[in-house]
């Protein structure tokens, strides 16, 4: 098996950075804070996977960041309809998330917004970290997804420079 260098620095860089956020994680967990930020890791993990899951690199922003936070606003409005038309039946379920399903693949159709996935992450990890529509939930979720798109992003500027400058050398 022959190893592919930027893959090996990019195996150094995410896994680096991924530790050193889940410790500021904890560590931040653990302090006097009382901003709720539960789910921040998950959150974090999911937009990182949008970012390299959209082409990495500018394009990794371009497309994940408004996929992203357009998916947790079809979460919201799913759980809005599912509450106030529907009482949160079977029904209910059914149309709601059919519409933000519907809706997340025709808002393609706006360059913006045109990474199916990424609405998809955004809309899951909504769901994920509790499907409130309240801070304790939208706030974690929201930061998450956009640190973790960040992350994508300097994993991959960093993972460039350890293979031109350390690796392949």
């Amino acid at each position: 098996m022959k190893l592919d260098k930027f893959l090996v620095a990019v195996t150094i860089t995410v896994g680096v950075l991924a530790g050193l956020f889940n410790l500021a994680y904890v560590l931040y967990a653990n302090s006097d804070a009382t901003f709720n930020l539960t789910g921040l890791v998950v959150a974090g993990f999911l937009g990182w996977a949008t970012f390299y899951a959209a082409g990495g690199g500018k394009d990794g922003l371009v497309k994940g960041i408004p996929a992203n936070l357009s998916g947790v606003l079809w979460a919201v409005v799913i759980v809005f309809i599912w509450d106030k038309a529907f009482g949160f039946n079977v029904l209910g379920a059914f149309i709601a998330v059919g519409i933000g399903a519907g809706a997340m693949c025709f808002q393609a159709h706006l360059k913006w917004f045109g990474f199916i996935p990424g609405a998809f992450i955004g809309c899951s990890t909504f769901f994920a970290l509790g499907a409130a529509i309240n801070g304790d939930v939208l706030f974690p979720t929201i930061i998450g997804l956009l640190v973790g798109l960040g992350l994508g992003w300097v994993s991959q500027k960093s993972a460039i420079l350890i293979q031109t400058n350390i690796l392949e050398k």
